[in-house]
């Protein structure tokens, strides 16, 4: 009888398959897993069952017996920390999906949030806390995966929340003596200094850093903006430029949890619809509908997190048609706010920007 033993290339991992006697054995050596596998094995007549020998007649229960006692190393067994670190170094986010007692070890929140920070920080250690500096940067030089990035960001449990504290962990270690300004505008759309509605210290400072409270400050500084509020630039640097947007947060529904997601994208400087990889005409057709054409009331908050110009370009001729007829028709019923109506004839008037043919691009009385 002779053994032969097989390679696999497994993520970041050396695994090696071998079978002898007919029996599996698994070996586990630090955090790489060794499996044993049966290849091409010689057998003499008495392994294939020709003339068995005498030790080899046991009843079906022992054999059953002895295999349920016998110790059988596999991941599941491992140690949360060495599962964690798998987790880490692979990035694989389908590991703990792989087995509910793999998922259990690796759903506590302080794995997460490591997951977290292992994905940002290299884009938070370029850019953090200095707006100005990300807006000379190429953004083909932005450090970090923007594909985990990406991914990260379409998992279910994924929140504001969970990012915030994130970082929060992170500038403690590494940032925290340095320079945080916030990333709302300075200017408005004039060029004249943005006045801002709340008292919190916008400029920030040395140490003023607190994820949470300059979170909340600048969400609710941009709850209580107008509709296409006139603005300049803003937005930092704390996520890699090509990151795909949720398409959940373009197209709704904006429950309080996707809307707030959605702005510290926005905060943190992804603007849908720069990439020629983010536009889709059905997606923005769909962010169309639900937060403007088809909603009860249209929806304030997302025409200042998402460029309504990006949403109106490349939608088909007689879909555009459409749309404009649908809103021209809601206007006419005259049930809507004063405030809803603005929204509408902006929304009618983007999509007209874009489409040769409707006669003028301007709002319908």
């Amino acid at each position: 009888m002779f053994l032969q033993t097989t390679f696999l290339q497994v993520d970041a991992f050396r695994t090696s398959t071998s079978m002898a006697n007919g029996r599996h054995f698994l070996f586990i050596e630090g955090i790489c897993i060794w499996v044993v596998n049966l290849s091409h094995t010689r057998f003499s007549k008495a392994h294939i069952g020709l003339n068995p020998p005498k030790k080899m007649k046991r009843s079906l229960s022992s054999v059953l017996a002895s295999r349920s006692t016998r110790w059988r190393p596999a991941i599941q067994a491992l140690p949360a920390e060495i599962l964690e670190s798998i987790f880490l170094y692979s990035a694989n986010v389908a590991l703990p999906r792989s087995a509910p007692i793999i998922g259990s070890k690796l759903s506590g929140r302080a794995t997460l949030i490591r997951f977290i920070i292992w994905a940002f920080q290299e884009t938070w250690e370029q850019s953090f806390g200095d707006p100005e500096k990300f807006g000379a940067l190429d953004k083909n030089l932005v450090s970090g995966d923007w594909q985990l990035q990406s991914t990260i960001l379409c998992l279910p449990w994924i929140t504001a929340e969970f990012i915030l504290q994130a970082q929060q962990t992170w500038v403690e270690k590494h940032a925290k003596d340095q320079h945080y300004r916030h990333y709302l505008p300075r200017l408005d759309d004039d060029g004249d200094p943005f006045i801002y509605g709340h008292s919190h210290h916008f400029e920030g400072g040395v140490g003023h850093f607190n994820s949470q409270e300059c979170f909340e400050a600048d969400y609710q500084e941009v709850l209580s903006w107008k509709p296409f509020e006139r603005v300049g630039s803003w937005g930092g640097c704390d996520i890699h430029p090509k990151v795909r947007v949720p398409t959940i947060l373009i197209t709704g529904p904006w429950d309080e949890k996707n809307l707030r997601l959605l702005f510290w994208l926005r905060r943190s400087g992804l603007v849908y619809g720069l990439e020629e990889h983010d536009r889709s005409w059905e997606i923005q057709l769909d962010c169309l509908r639900n937060a403007f054409i088809d909603a009860p009331e249209p929806n304030v908050v997302v025409t200042n997190l998402i460029d309504l110009t990006a949403l109106c370009q490349g939608l088909p001729r007689d879909i555009a048609r459409e749309q404009r007829r649908r809103i021209d028709q809601r206007l006419k019923w005259g049930a809507d706010s004063v405030i809803s109506k603005e929204i509408l004839r902006q929304v009618y008037g983007a999509i007209g920007m874009f489409h040769d043919g409707f006669g003028t691009s301007s709002s319908p009385k």
